[in-house]
């Protein structure tokens, strides 16, 4: 049955033992009388930068060593604890029905590598997948390629990274994060055998790619204190890692470095990159010992990235075009100079990334309304938009990232792809290029969703200098309100990362109990093209800030939201957008979720020892700039607390945290704690055994997840007074 806005008047009522007149948003709440939060003690610490004093009175929580830092975190902890206590029915209701959502099981679509099946299959509760392949013959037998749950037996945290088997098929490389924290291990496996022949190769960033004898391995090594891939090394399988020649070396702290196989298998790529720049060097597959040669060399403002097929350079670059576009160029002339344009740039629609085949060409296009796929018969350059089953929602060709599979093979003439909508669970469908016909082959298991119970729809908010920013809007048709209905703003607004409209199993748990969910499509993303991240970074970051804050006022103009059940929630950069404006504007929102939130943003960036701080100076500004200093100065989150009310906060962190460190969030809540004027809650919680991404698992994230939508339900019910 579901739970609407009755479940908030019933579950105010009985956990909070409300009366029917909402309490001053500035009350002290009963429960604070025998409750009180954590004082984090102040430093004296006064930093002085470009002339100007700037107070850190909680700079010493960033020492992990001290004993009264994990004594102040536990104790947060205990506090939140205690104070979720009234709403526990209420959370454990809501977890119980994510791990139903998520614990079915389930099993990929196989795709063909190497002459191989592969399959990825979940067996019923299962936190980690069994991946499996048979040869592509008729009574094949399986094998088993990494049985992830035998695994990850006995790790409080196993995160199964990038994985491919060599291309002779005998072995397997995988890297695992054992902690959270990005330091990654990598091991190959003998697939016949299941002897793990490496043993974990230690400092590996996520990428490494195996030569054409399937004896050779490249990998890369992180930074040991700021986690940047610097070196890409060359290891000879069977042979100890502390013999691992270094090819190359990324000199330049403000670069990272990737390495992986082309399409065709022939080449391997070194990339090397930054925001705005880049460069590619390549190394014949089959001449390991040979030095990479660069295909064009770096030049400040020139982004691009090259695969082959056949006797093809594909080119996917910025090279006169902001939104990119795609070229080709000979294999023995891959430089620029010889660069010729195949798809042309679409103003304000972003080329996200290329799939290329010996006869066609698929590539991934980004608009305000999601992700779609277009494909090119290369023979006579004809191009069609693949169909797609849903106006607003995300088509794409990538699998790395939460996929399994696919577009493996150079010669294929069937491009597979995923969908996912707000009302839609993730599809995959095979696109026949030479036909052009679609054909579904697997729907995310979803037997709980009824899709007409529900409606997606897109609005607009008008930001202070008069530009249109997105709204994409969910919510349950029989709990619409006319007055407005308790609403969570989401957003994120940085590296050119778009907020995509994809299904979110979580989110219904929201939608059931009478809430509207709203994406808020802020500039610092790719919604309307890299002019719409330009003006969302840097400079002119503030963007992004008041942008929500117009998607707020829209929300409750147009009686989506009801205000004094309005809500926003973020995570790492995300948790920095909705931290900035509350700054800006607490008026609008009642509570706050900043989840991993990057807070400090001055002190970070300030120091180059920090990981990722050299690689994102061109995202946020450079400290030692004295303009780009005030800049940041003036909406860091934590140094722009003042004395005032207040929303109420769910923050979390992460003890193994690299992106971004516990200390932030942990520094940002104390301040607020002793700074501002109410009482309303202000929960911190900081996971001790997981890093930026929570734990690990289909099932690692249920538990945080349950507790933040059980607060976001209890708050509104004590904010409407139902």
């Amino acid at each position: 049955m579901p739970h609407g806005l009755f479940t908030i008047l019933l579950g105010a009522a009985v956990y909070f033992g409300l009366t029917a007149i909402a309490p001053s948003a500035d009350a002290e709440d009963p429960a604070d009388r025998a409750v009180r939060p954590p004082v984090a003690r102040k430093s004296t610490t006064v930093l002085r930068e470009h002339g100007r004093e700037r107070p850190d009175p909680y700079d010493w929580l960033a020492n992990r060593d001290d004993p009264d830092v994990t004594a102040y975190l536990n104790a947060e902890n205990a506090y939140a604890e205690r104070r979720l206590e009234p709403i526990r029915p209420l959370i454990d209701e809501i977890a119980a029905e994510l791990r139903d959502r998520r614990a079915t099981r389930d099993a990929s679509v196989p795709y063909r590598d190497g002459g191989y099946l592969y399959e990825r299959r979940f067996a019923e509760g299962a936190q980690y997948p069994v991946i499996v392949r048979r040869r592509d013959a008729p009574d094949a037998p399986e094998e088993i390629v990494l049985d992830v749950p035998a695994l990850a037996a006995g790790h409080a945290m196993y995160r199964l990274g990038r994985w491919r088997p060599s291309p002779d098929g005998r072995r397997v490389a995988f890297m695992v994060d054992f902690t959270g924290d990005r330091q990654n291990r990598l091991f190959v496996r003998d697939i016949a055998t299941g002897a793990v022949t490496e043993q974990g190769i230690t400092d590996g960033a996520e990428s490494f790619a195996f030569a054409a004898d399937s004896e050779t391995l490249f990998y890369v090594r992180r930074e040991p204190v700021t986690l940047r891939g610097h070196q890409v090394w060359r290891h000879q399988i069977g042979t100890p890692a502390d013999g691992d020649v270094m090819v190359y070396e990324e000199r330049d702290p403000t670069f990272s470095v990737a390495v992986h196989r082309s399409k065709s298998g022939r080449y391997i790529l070194l990339e090397s990159d930054q925001e705005r720049t880049s460069e590619v060097h390549w190394l014949p597959a089959d001449r390991p010992e040979d030095a990479f040669q660069v295909v064009e060399p770096r030049r400040a403002g020139l982004r691009y990235e090259v695969d082959h097929v056949g006797d093809t350079v594909f080119v996917r670059t910025d090279l006169d075009a902001p939104d990119f576009r795609i070229m080709t160029a000979p294999e023995a002339t891959p430089g620029a100079a010889h660069w010729r344009e195949l798809v042309p740039q679409q103003p304000g629609q972003v080329i996200r990334r290329m799939e290329p085949f010996r006869d066609f060409l698929a590539w991934d296009v980004e608009d305000q309304n999601g992700l779609h796929v277009k494909v090119m018969r290369l023979s006579d350059r004809d191009a069609v938009t693949v169909p797609q089953p849903a106006a607003i929602g995300v088509a794409t060709t990538n699998f790395f990232f939460g996929g399994f599979g696919g577009n493996r093979e150079p010669d294929a003439t069937v491009l597979r792809f995923r969908f996912s909508a707000p009302l839609t669970p993730e599809r995959t469908y095979d696109f026949d290029m030479v036909s052009r016909t679609l054909a579904l082959r697997r729907e995310e298991p979803a037997a709980w969703l009824r899709p007409d119970d529900y409606a997606v729809e897109r609005i607009e908010a008008t930001a202070p200098d008069g530009e249109r920013v997105p709204v994409t809007i969910t919510y349950r048709r029989s709990l619409k309100a006319v007055s407005g209905n308790p609403t969570l703003v989401v957003g994120y607004g940085a590296y050119g990362f778009s907020q995509r409209p994809v299904f979110n199993e979580t989110v219904f748990s929201l939608l059931d109990r009478g809430f509207v969910h709203a994406m808020a499509h802020v500039r610092g993303g790719h919604e309307k093209g890299e002019r719409w991240h330009r003006e969302g970074r840097g400079m002119a970051k503030r963007n992004s800030f008041t942008d929500l804050i117009a998607v707020g006022e829209a929300l409750a103009a147009q009686r989506w939201a009801t205000p004094r059940a309005l809500f926003a929630r973020g995570g790492s950069a995300g948790g920095l957008l909705v931290a900035a404006a509350a700054n800006l504007r607490p008026d609008l929102f009642t509570g706050i979720v900043a989840e991993v939130p990057f807070v400090d943003v001055v002190t970070t960036t300030s120091d180059p020892s920090i990981p990722l701080t050299t690689l994102e100076w061109v995202e946020w500004g450079n400290p030692k700039n004295p303009a780009e200093y005030d800049n940041i100065r003036a909406w860091s989150p934590y140094d722009n607390i003042e004395a005032k009310a207040y929303p109420a906060m769910f923050v979390t962190a992460g003890w193994y945290d690299s992106q971004v460190r516990y200390a932030e969030p942990a520094k940002w809540v104390a301040r607020l704690r002793a700074t501002r004027t109410d009482r309303r809650e202000i929960l911190f919680k900081t996971d001790m055994g997981a890093g930026h991404s929570g734990r690990s698992g289909r099932l690692g994230t249920v538990q945080e997840s349950a507790e933040i939508m059980a607060w976001l339900v209890s708050q509104a019910g004590r904010a409407t007074g139902r």
